[in-house]
């Protein structure tokens, strides 16, 4: 049998785990819903501000329409999650003392950071532990990204061309749900995604500058790759068995995919474990 089916390979997977291991849930005691503000201006004497934002289990939104660099808020109902603000010459960081082995919260837990950004040059930085977020990067300036998480389920998006260049954009994740959206617009020439068992999409559509190199490292996944028409593309694959599914016009050599005659170059280097991977010309 020639496709792999992902989801009897992960029954079959998570089956063993069952029989082979106990999951021990961290209790919480929640108490009075407390909102935390934050209202951070811009650093001083630097062309680029570091911002990290470091967060336990929770739900993140991130958008733009900041006043100062940094506007929102943070509710929470587990007091010794209250978040901090520090600063030094060179960077902001918004964090809290969190449980990484808290799951998403539902239910009585509560702890949603509601945040948004303004238009000086942000160099940002994310570490949560297992979140549902909504990552909206449209019309900022970000030099940098690298965002590292649990299990999650997450968009990240660019609705509109990022104004300056970005250096590189990174995404670490667990077991996840993680849709990168717009990434022809994040200005970037450099792309590291690396995730365990889980359903990604990335997803290249946009205002493409120049010719891209993406890396991908990916355990038993489902994987979706867009590729919009106005570029060119180069999937490699390496180690793994999977089940491709080309859609559009794909010339195929051995282990690697070509579309497109014109534009910027989009350079793919895939490994993945075992999983279906699912590429669109579109």
């Amino acid at each position: 049998m020639k496709s792999l089916k992902i989801a009897f390979i992960a029954l079959v997977a998570l089956t063993l785990m069952a029989c082979s291991f106990s999951v021990n849930v961290p209790s919480v005691d929640t108490g009075v819903t407390s909102t935390f503000e934050i209202s951070e201006p811009a650093l001083t004497g630097v062309n680029v501000n570091k911002v990290t934002i470091e967060m336990g289990a929770g739900t993140l939104g991130i958008a733009n329409g900041a006043s100062d660099l940094v506007d929102g808020s943070v509710e929470y109902n587990v007091a010794n999650w209250k978040p901090e603000v520090s600063r030094s010459s060179s960077r902001i960081t918004i964090s809290q003392n969190n449980s990484s082995n808290v799951g998403i919260p539902d239910g009585d837990i509560k702890n949603d950071w509601k945040l948004k950004f303004g238009h000086a040059p942000i160099d940002l930085t994310i570490n949560a532990g297992a979140y549902e977020g909504k990552v909206d990067l449209s019309g900022l300036s970000i030099t940098n990204l690298d965002i590292s998480d649990g299990a999650s389920k997450a968009t990240v998006q660019f609705d509109t061309l990022n104004p300056v260049v970005m250096e590189r954009l990174s995404y670490k994740t667990g077991a996840s749900d993680v849709e990168l959206l717009g990434l022809g617009n994040a200005n970037t020439k450099n792309i590291y995604f690396d995730s365990g068992v889980g359903s990604y999409t990335l997803d290249f559509s946009g205002d493409v500058q120049n010719d891209m190199f993406v890396r991908v490292q990916s355990g038993m996944s489902d994987m979706t790759i867009i590729i919009p028409e106005n570029v060119r593309a180069e999937v490699d694959l390496t180690n793994g068995l999977s089940n491709v599914d080309a859609n559009g016009t794909w010339t195929i050599s051995g282990s690697t995919y070509k579309c497109g005659t014109s534009g910027p170059l989009i350079t793919i280097n895939l490994n993945m474990a075992v999983g279906n991977l699912n590429l669109k010309q579109q």
